[in-house]
């Protein structure tokens, strides 16, 4: 059995059971049992929506050592069982704590601490920068970079795409949450800069504001709520605006050429490496100085300019994530499970 603890909600956004999601897809592919672990009922609908069964612990999603006693119970009962855990709340005496009862899987972004498990995972593009020498000589197994991106299979053997001279189509991207409201300052301030193009923003539906969104979508300004077809929206538009997180990976599966922007502390590394790599634009943070609106409009204005520059940077995309990273981590904790 595999226990997948991840949270969702208007705080910490969907990211962490989303991708989550598609790693246990690719579990259930290959007829292994999954079991979701989450704080409460705020995350339930993706994981719901998608057939999985889920335990809620009545704990605080922030305060992951509360719930260990119980997620070790089901490891205890559910054995052989292996937990995947995705969190930045976690603590080393969560790990230490549940490595008695199972194996141990977890996404990391962060490399905040040499963790007590058995399968670290960090696909991120900047993860190469980091020092992971500390698991030298441990039962450790690093699964770096991203090739192991875990993609939905929507983007696995996407077709070659054209690059059109004049881009009509812009995806955009704040996060489930957005509790910046970048999505607010965009429909005021960005589309307007751009009258000719229709920008098809992507809002969660767990985003406290979609009526106030609603309310201010103009003419050139399509709203997609709970989007299901993503990679076929992707790839319809022939530019992007997104914040740091999957969604930039998913981008990149696509080939569609992006200005990418960081909403929280650990999405800057992401936003950096992407520009200093080539592949996307950057437009920084979007907190804080006041000039984040028009950074974005002057790195979109170059890009959609530059017809030669979004080619080269749409095939630069698509050799980076090739949609079968979570079929790789799926093999790799089955592996570990019964191997």
């Amino acid at each position: 059995m595999i226990l997948i603890r991840a949270d969702a909600n208007e705080r910490i956004g969907a990211g962490h059971v989303m991708r989550c999601l598609t790693a246990a897809r690719a579990l259930r592919g290959k007829d292994e049992p999954v079991l979701f672990v989450t704080a409460d009922r705020r995350s339930l609908p993706p994981i719901e929506r998608a057939g999985f069964p889920a335990v809620c612990l009545g704990t605080d999603p922030e305060r992951y050592e509360d719930g260990a006693d119980k997620i070790a119970a089901l490891l205890q009962e559910n054995a052989p069982a292996l937990l995947l855990t995705d969190s930045y709340a976690v603590t080393e005496g969560y790990f230490r704590t549940l490595a008695p009862y199972g194996k141990l899987a977890y996404f990391d972004d962060l490399n905040r601490a040499t963790w007590d498990v058995d399968l670290l995972i960090n696909y991120n593009v900047f993860s190469a920068v980091f020092d992971y020498g500390g698991y030298e000589g441990t039962r450790t197994r690093l699964l770096l970079g991203p090739r192991y991106a875990p993609l939905r299979e929507e983007f696995r053997n996407l077709p070659p795409r054209e690059t059109a001279r004049t881009v009509t189509d812009v995806f955009v991207s704040a996060g489930a949450a957005d509790p910046a409201r970048v999505t607010e300052q965009m429909l005021r301030e960005l589309c307007p800069a751009f009258p000719e193009a229709t920008f098809h923003f992507v809002v969660g539906g767990m985003n406290p504001r979609i009526g106030d969104i609603r309310a201010l979508a103009g003419k050139n300004a399509v709203l997609h709520v709970d989007e299901t077809r993503m990679a076929a929206l992707m790839t319809a538009c022939g530019a992007a605006v997104a914040a740091a997180g999957s969604t930039l990976y998913e981008l990149c599966a696509c080939g569609t050429p992006t200005v990418a922007y960081a909403l929280a502390d650990n999405q800057s590394a992401a936003v950096e490496r992407f520009a200093e790599e080539g592949l996307m634009r950057s437009a920084g943070d979007c907190r804080g100085d006041g000039g984040f609106i028009g950074r974005l409009r002057t790195e979109l204005a170059a890009m959609l300019a530059d017809r030669a520059d979004r080619e080269r940077m749409s095939r630069a995309m698509r050799t980076l994530a090739d949609g079968s990273g979570a079929d790789r981590i799926a093999e790799e904790i089955i592996q570990l499970l019964h191997g």
